[in-house]
């Protein structure tokens, strides 16, 4: 099944912390991209975890830009107690003695002055217990699978997108192949004619060099390896859609580029109206195929 890069899971998460609960919420989305590139934006009390659920996404994952959050709706919950920056009050009354000194300011220093100066006082963040990140790492766990679900949900419609791609450059072959089969007679017909329609003489005098035009001007119309090389590429195309693995857009993004080197041969060799109104419309099925394509893991 095919499985798009597109997807959205959101959820909330409850965890007991300091006889209270700790809210949060867990949104993960991913968008289509060549390879696999992350955002996260984590409370400091989850700081450890980025390296940890990196792994986890590029595991599961595989490929796409892919934003993660983790946004805490009662922050107060994770600080610590309020202490003094008695590092910081040292500098303070060190710097104003210095000033004292130098300008011969008299004063004295009162509680209510230090209290009022920036950075008196620390509140530090403080690391959430090891069983909430066990809880923690389950929904993102199940976070994936909500993003999982989505993606195979977009992927279907891809899938569906494709196989009518798929049903109608097969037509379009249809018409192809027998139409180039019956310029190629054609024109060896139109060859002979022009040869025996030669005075018997130099007819006669040229035969091997004629024979040779006429094989030489046949192969350059030729186009049925070019067929035949299209319609085993279209096939493979078919089957990487429908096999198991999970990882496939790349793969069909290389067959595309084959069946688009086999349709520009085509055209460039059979100058046939006909067959280059079909290779239009091949190649109009096979650039909104590439789009499609563009979007799967």
């Amino acid at each position: 099944m095919i499985m798009s890069m597109t997807g959205f899971g959101t959820s909330t998460l409850s965890i007991p912390v300091k006889d209270t609960v700790l809210y949060m919420t867990l949104s993960l989305k991913t968008l289509n991209s060549r390879f696999f590139e992350s955002t996260c934006k984590l409370p400091y009390a989850l700081t450890e975890l980025e390296t940890i659920v990196l792994k986890i996404f590029k595991a599961k994952l595989f490929r796409g830009t892919l934003y993660f959050s983790v946004h805490v709706h009662n922050p107060s919950i994770l600080k610590g107690g309020v202490t003094p920056s008695l590092n910081m009050i040292n500098q303070y009354l060190a710097a104003i003695e210095t000033i004292k000194k130098h300008t011969h300011v008299e004063g004295t220093i009162a509680l209510h002055d230090l209290i009022t100066l920036p950075s008196i006082f620390e509140i530090p963040e403080e690391m959430l217990p090891k069983n909430a990140i066990e809880l923690i790492l389950q929904e993102i766990d199940k976070l994936i699978q909500l993003v999982i679900a989505s993606r195979q949900q977009e992927g279907q419609s891809l899938q569906n997108d494709l196989e009518q791609r798929v049903h109608t450059m097969n037509e379009l072959m249809s018409h192809i192949e027998p139409r180039a089969q019956k310029v190629l007679i054609e024109k060896k017909q139109t060859i002979s004619a022009t040869f025996a329609a030669m005075p018997y003489q130099e007819a006669s005098e040229n035969r091997e060099q004629h024979i040779l035009m006429l094989y030489g001007q046949l192969d350059k119309i030729d186009i049925h390896e070019e067929i035949f090389r299209f319609k085993t590429h279209l096939a493979h195309f078919e089957k990487v859609i429908h096999n198991a693995d999970q990882e496939k857009g790349k793969k069909l993004d290389f067959i595309l580029q084959e069946m688009f080197r086999e349709i520009n041969t085509m055209n460039a060799k059979c100058s046939d109206s006909q067959i280059s109104e079909y290779a239009i419309s091949l190649k109009v099925e096979l650039e909104k195929a590439r789009e499609q394509v563009q979007n799967i893991v």
